[in-house]
């Protein structure tokens, strides 16, 4: 049976073909339905016209009229329902009083009043039709406008019919059981009548239904059709009442009574728009709350929001089509998957919104250069949670259901359409924290990486020297430094004390240090006779030639002969160290004796000499001892560095360099290091008396 009545609908409708399942089945009930209904339709405006006398037209026109009048203000007023048959598909219907004043205008003057309602329907469905945008639409309009014909002609001419046989007449002869009883029966006849003439597309939509639901969930839609069929029967009785009114009383007093329900219409209008106004904003409540919670346990990365996005934004939206997107064009979401709508022009209209838009059927899109018909529409940003720049859209075309869409329904979407749009910023803000935090823990692992090869570079043990005592601190303030030191082993005994600091700090310190490390112990090397002139000299030429880094070099190298004790050396600019006698409790300073290295390409150093005594100790320091700083930004300070020294001249090179690591301490206190501690102390043994 399918097979055969989807043939028989691509024959009208080709394009049914290539549609998904949900919308080909609904598709070819409109065309199937269509064409058993009309041949229907056209042979009850026959029979109409058979039964229209001209002459009752022409004497009751006034009141004819007035019915019309009376009808267009009922169906302006009509109630509509709303219910939800499978998830994300609803059925609407609208309804209204209108049957009622149609059927008191049948009871006083006959069927010649049908035309009203089939002029009426005729009319609205024609500017439906003008007004729609695809083929569904206008075999939807074309299939309730038959459903209408039908039913408004032979369902009533049925029951006239059966209204006469039991001995009814027009005008209505007055309000006694003689009267009533034949009215009613007229009532229940064209009732039933309309029942047999939508059961074959009810029986078809209950199959829709099972086969989609996969199940046979058939409660919500057996729901609807009994709520849209049985609720307008409820008022028609009335119109016996009010047609015995005119009869007996006149018209002022049909006025009266008609009044009196058009209040009762007003109140069912407003009751429906109140009660389907809480379920779609309890419906949307829940999707939200959902939605939340599923973005918060969703994986931190993104990658499942558009599939959370799926399953949770359809059912926000009774039958809506949506789009979500962010910047650059990337799609998250869009319901129906098949909608042809184009991103870049909403993209580029949302630009520098700030809040939502609704958007009439009657009102222009601004990404369109001219008025087209579109359904009612709201375009909301996607603000960037960190500085509310607009870094997408959220866009929902609202189809047409029985609730109308103005311009305060739309408003009342907004809260919803922007805790939604908030919902998406919150996601992908969680995105760009989680792509930060692992970019942030690489590049840490990379600088841890980067600390312990810059540690390799240093010396893995300290050279015993005989008759000297050597002790060395490096702490760096971060996972790299730009402080280094080296002990360099040479010929004839004798040994290359360098320390050195970059002057910055980070990464691209560390590369330079090492850089420095490596031609200084390079040169040092090669130039083994004594000139750490030389050393300086080669290191800075080749330093200007290869790096441009505009960062220097701060640097103490001397040359050590063991035996002897003498020290020669060159300061490029480095703090300068401290040599310390014992005996005579003095400290000397062995101060610069060039520009640090980096500078200048003609720079050139100056060679000293220095003979350690004996008992006497060398201290070499780079600037994070003088520059540590305290809770309150004092600096500890080489003044202070020398009372320590003289304070602890007694004890040996390594428990004075604990002595001076644990006075800073106690100086900086809770405060962050705040640069590279590298500290070298180098302590010739003492002459035995014996």
């Amino acid at each position: 049976m399918e097979t055969l009545l989807l043939k028989l609908a691509t024959r009208l409708w080709p394009d049914l073909k290539g549609m998904s399942e949900p919308n080909r089945l609904v598709g070819v009930g409109d065309v199937t339905a269509f064409l058993i209904m009309l041949p229907l339709a056209l042979a009850g405006l026959a029979w109409l016209g058979l039964e229209t006398d001209p002459g009752v037209v022409r004497h009751e026109w006034e009141f004819i009229a007035l019915l019309a009048i009376l009808l267009i203000i009922f169906n302006r007023v009509s109630y509509f329902l709303i219910v939800e048959i499978r998830p994300d598909r609803y059925g609407s219907a609208d309804g209204s009083l209108a049957s009622m004043v149609l059927w008191s205008g049948v009871f006083l003057i006959g069927p010649a009043v049908l035309w009203i309602s089939i002029l009426l329907s005729g009319v609205r469905s024609g500017w439906n039709l003008l007004q729609a945008r695809s083929q569904a639409q206008r075999w939807s309009i074309g299939r309730g406008l038959a459903h209408e014909w039908a039913g408004d002609s032979l369902a009533y001419l049925v029951a006239l019919a059966a209204y006469r046989e039991w001995g009814g007449v027009f005008p209505l002869s007055g309000l006694n059981l003689q009267t009533i009883v034949p009215a009613i029966g007229a009532l229940i006849v064209q009732f039933g009548i309309v029942l047999l003439l939508w059961s074959g597309y009810f029986a078809y939509g209950i199959w829709v239904q099972v086969v989609l639901a996969r199940s046979a969930a058939l409660e919500p839609l057996l729901k609807f059709i009994l709520m849209a069929m049985g609720l307008p029967f409820l008022a028609q009785p009335f119109a016996i009442l009010a047609a015995g009114l005119y009869v007996q009383d006149g018209v002022m007093v049909y006025l009266f009574f008609v009044g009196g329900l058009l209040l009762v219409a007003l109140l069912a209008r407003r009751l429906s728009w109140a009660a389907e106004s809480s379920r779609q904003q309890s419906r949307q409540l829940q999707m939200l709350e959902q939605l939340g919670r599923a973005i918060i346990n969703s994986p931190p990365d993104g990658s499942a929001l558009p599939k959370v996005l799926e399953q949770h934004v359809p059912a926000m939206f009774p039958s809506a089509r949506i789009l979500i997107w962010v910047e650059m064009g990337q799609l998250l979401f869009k319901n129906p998957a098949d909608w042809g709508v184009e991103i870049a022009p909403i993209w580029e209209a949302v630009q520098g919104q700030r809040q939502p838009q609704a958007f009439l059927t009657s009102d222009r899109l601004p990404w369109q250069a001219q008025h087209t018909n579109h359904d009612p529409a709201i375009l909301a940003p996607i603000l960037d949670s960190q500085n509310d720049r607009t870094i997408g859209s959220v866009f929902v075309e609202l189809r047409s259901l029985a609730q109308p869409w103005d311009a305060r329904a739309l408003k009342s979407l907004f809260p919803a359409v922007q805790s939604l749009s908030a919902q998406v910023a919150s996601a992908l803000n969680q995105v760009r924290i989680y792509q930060e935090t692992l970019a942030y823990q690489q590049a840490m692992q990379e600088l841890a990486f980067a600390g312990q090869i810059q540690a390799s570079l240093l010396p893995n043990e300290m050279p015993k020297l005989d008759g000297w005592e050597l002790a060395v601190t490096y702490l760096p303030a971060r996972e790299t430094s730009g402080d280094y030191f080296d002990i360099i082993p040479l010929e004839d005994g004798k040994v290359g004390i360098l320390i050195a600091d970059v002057t910055d700090k980070g990464l691209g310190a560390a590369l330079y240090m090492a850089l420095s490390r490596t031609l200084i112990r390079t040169y040092a090397l090669e130039y083994v006779d004594s000139q750490p002139d030389l050393v300086f000299f080669s290191t800075n030429e080749r330093i200007l030639s290869d790096a441009r880094a505009n960062l220097f070099v701060t640097a103490f190298y001397g040359v050590l002969d063991q035996p002897r004790g003498q020290l020669v050396y060159c300061n490029a600019g480095h703090s300068p160290p401290l040599l310390f006698s014992r005996s005579q409790n003095a400290i000397r300073e062995l101060n610069p004796t060039g520009i640090p290295i980096g500078i200048d390409q003609d720079a050139v150093w100056k060679q000293a000499t220095v003979e350690i005594e004996p008992g006497e100790v060398l201290l070499l320091y780079t600037d994070g001892i003088p520059d540590a700083k305290n809770q309150v930004d004092e600096f500890f300070g080489q003044a202070r560095l020398v009372e320590v020294v003289k304070a602890n001249s007694s004890l040996s090179a390594a428990e004075l360099q604990v002595a001076i690591l644990h006075e800073i301490q106690n100086f900086v206190g809770d405060a962050a290091q705040f640069d590279d501690i590298t500290l070298l102390v180098l302590s010739r043994d003492a002459i035995s008396d014996a």
